[in-house]
């Protein structure tokens, strides 16, 4: 689980779980995770798409990054501000971290 800094914009966190290492159903994407839960690396690259519906009609919503060593490398075809940058990765919010 993680926070995209690209997908997190109005009252969004950007929260992800995304399936590493294991079986997955036929047809499903898999990420291989390098084990590391302090700066992690991800891959192959995630890429999210939907569509926002806001009073200027429909505008599909591209948020597409490589996760390196704890760094966001998002490419430029997100729609995004963050797009062509390097960005750390945040740490998760409270209420998303277990104790114990």
């Amino acid at each position: 689980m993680f926070v995209c800094p690209g997908c997190a914009r109005g009252g969004d966190v950007g929260l992800h779980m995304l399936p590493v290492g294991g079986d997955v159903p036929e047809g499903r994407a898999r990420w291989d995770f390098d084990g590391d839960l302090e700066t992690p690396t991800l891959s192959p690259s995630i890429l999210t798409r939907y569509t926002m519906h806001g009073t200027d009609g429909p505008r599909e919503w591209v948020c597409h990054s490589f996760l390196r060593a704890g760094v966001f490398e998002f490419l430029t075809d997100s729609t995004h501000p963050f797009a062509g940058q390097q960005v750390p990765l945040p740490d998760l919010p409270d209420w998303a971290v277990r104790e114990g």
